[in-house]
């Protein structure tokens, strides 16, 4: 699905891409493909993600914790990020966050908005929205409403089988001139396109996720699905700290383990030269319905 949808898009062609990693963390049935034209990274397939993938989840092991708050605590500093935002951008708006999760970004930015609603599909996830007082569904074909000013998908798109259709089904959920905010993983991450550090690669590719994006191929997506005035940028969730931990101990964890490492005004450097240079690990991009 993903490999046709990309060659069909003109991002890649069948004879650019290449094996590059053999297996993903988690099955040693699926490996990863990479695009030398493009730089795209995806998997060989999507076979293996069955629809009720995340209904099958118990409790909070998804986030491998036990409650909600626990899930909040892990995600605070993306939800601070992600905050800024969004805060201007949904004030008295109508907001739709897909993928809601633990609902972190919710409680933070939702004062603000006239309207929320949430998509999540994990059931307990979704049951502790509920409790928290979220209207809440557990695919965007059953969101009642439409006519949605601002809708949010962060860290959600790569895992979408049929992105495409998907982002087209979105984007006729939103009000004119409606924006989509997307966060996705970065395929020249600089662990994966510079360091080539294999420990990596062993633990990042994984089954959930099929396809890693460059700002090409995010914007494409989004100008097929009939977006405009598209805008893309750099950002880095795990600091310097993180990448030292990696290249010393070739493992994750570093921006906690080695918090002594960071400051506020280093790992915000360390980001902006990341993005400069296109090698954060994640991607944001806005974009306007047309």
């Amino acid at each position: 699905m993903i490999r046709r949808l990309l060659i069909e898009l003109g991002l890649c062609d069948a004879s650019s891409i290449r094996p590059f990693y053999p297996r993903v963390r988690d099955r040693d049935d699926v490996s990863v493909f990479r695009c030398t034209k493009s730089g795209i990274i995806f998997l060989s397939g999507t076979d293996h993600l069955a629809a009720s993938r995340y209904e099958g989840q118990e409790g909070f092991s998804y986030w491998s914790v036990h409650d909600r708050q626990q899930a909040i605590n892990i995600g605070l500093e993306d939800t601070a990020r992600r905050k800024k935002i969004l805060q201007h951008m949904v004030v008295n708006k109508k907001w739709l966050d897909i993928g809601a999760g633990a609902g972190g970004i919710l409680d933070a930015v939702s004062p603000l908005a006239s309207t929320v609603v949430a998509v999540e599909p994990q059931k307990a996830a979704r049951a502790s929205l509920e409790r928290a007082g979220y209207p809440v569904y557990p695919g965007i074909e059953d969101v009642e409403e439409d006519d949605f000013d601002v809708i949010t998908l962060f860290h959600v798109l790569e895992h979408m089988v049929d992105p495409l259709a998907d982002l087209q089904r979105l984007h006729d959920r939103l009000a004119g001139h409606g924006r989509i905010v997307i966060e996705v993983p970065h395929a020249r991450d600089l662990l994966l396109s510079l360091l080539d550090l294999d420990s990596f690669k062993k633990f990042t590719f994984w089954s959930e996720h099929l396809i890693l994006h460059t700002r090409q191929s995010l914007a494409r997506f989004l100008e097929e699905a009939g977006f405009r005035e598209i805008v893309i940028e750099g950002c880095q969730r795990y600091p310097l700290a993180n990448h030292l931990h990696w290249l010393a101990r070739n493992r994750p964890g570093g921006h906690e383990e080695w918090r002594f490492l960071r400051t506020g005004e280093l790992d915000s450097a360390y980001s902006r030269m990341l993005a400069r240079i296109d090698r954060t690990d994640t991607l944001v991009a806005t974009a306007v319905k047309k």
